[in-house]
């Protein structure tokens, strides 16, 4: 009962790598699975089970019907990677087009759109070269799509955000990067990806610096990154990394409960 959580760079999947044998234990960990993956939104969720025994038809049942569920769930595409098996064939039974048959992982990471946006997504990727001119691009990206998806207030802190991760793997890793953001339940993930297989060392949360001091654009380090968001981490994988923050964005939008207060009562209808 056995999985693994990695990404790969080139398509943006993230891979889980199942070994054993099919039981109520290992769908439960394979629904566990899903879930750590689906926290970070990505376009596919592949699942190796080519190091699985094969088995009869019903211990195959409740893993099957976990990734329906979860795939269905969380609108998110599942690839399965198996041999011809009792799995396949009732994978292949389902009503569902967001789960995918293929026979090994090579077959279905090459056979995917690397880093799909969705016109009804709130996602955007862009592929920027390892160059200085990648950071002002990145800041970019992010203060359109903060405008865009109405969450200007985080705009400021996701550039830095961006622009540190981006110039990190310009510096360090030298290789071409791939710059993806998400806003799903009011929370902006903005992600980077580079080919070199060295994972940064994750500083030590420390305490929030004066908010009245000026920022500085660059020089800070993961360290700022620490501070600045809500949660942040490195998946690593077999062709690089992804080095991703998750900061709070509540759409403009949206009707904050401290504003009902400063409505007078006779804003109110009678």
């Amino acid at each position: 009962m056995v999985a693994t959580v990695a990404a790969h760079v080139e398509t943006g999947a993230l891979v889980i790598t199942l070994a054993g044998r099919w039981s109520v234990a290992q769908a439960y960990t394979l629904q566990r699975a899903i879930s750590r993956c689906a926290a970070h939104h990505p376009p596919y969720v592949a699942v190796d089970c080519t190091r699985i025994a094969p088995d009869k038809l019903l211990p195959t049942l409740l893993p099957a019907m976990v990734m329906l569920r979860e795939s269905c769930r969380r609108g998110m595409t599942v690839l399965v990677c198996a041999p011809a098996s009792a799995l396949t064939v009732l994978l292949r039974r389902l009503p569902t087009r967001r789960v995918r048959i293929y026979p090994r992982l090579t077959d279905a990471l090459s056979r995917i759109r690397p880093y799909p946006v969705s016109a009804r997504a709130r996602r955007a990727h862009r592929r920027l070269p390892p160059v200085p001119q990648a950071v002002s691009a990145a800041r970019g990206l992010v203060r359109e799509c903060c405008e865009r998806w109405r969450i200007t207030d985080v705009a400021e802190e996701a550039q830095l955000v961006a622009s540190e991760l981006v110039a990190n793997a310009v510096e360090h890793a030298g290789t071409d990067i791939d710059l993806t953001l998400c806003h799903h339940r009011q929370r902006l993930r903005i992600a980077v990806a580079d080919r070199h297989p060295d994972v940064p060392a994750l500083p030590r949360r420390e305490s929030a610096p004066d908010p009245r001091q000026p920022l500085a654009l660059r020089g800070r380090g993961l360290g700022m990154v620490s501070r600045s968001v809500a949660n942040w981490g490195v998946l690593p994988g077999s062709d690089g990394k992804i080095v991703w923050a998750s900061l709070a964005a509540t759409p403009a939008s949206r009707l904050r409960l401290p504003s009902l207060v400063t409505i007078p009562r006779a804003g109110y209808p009678a």
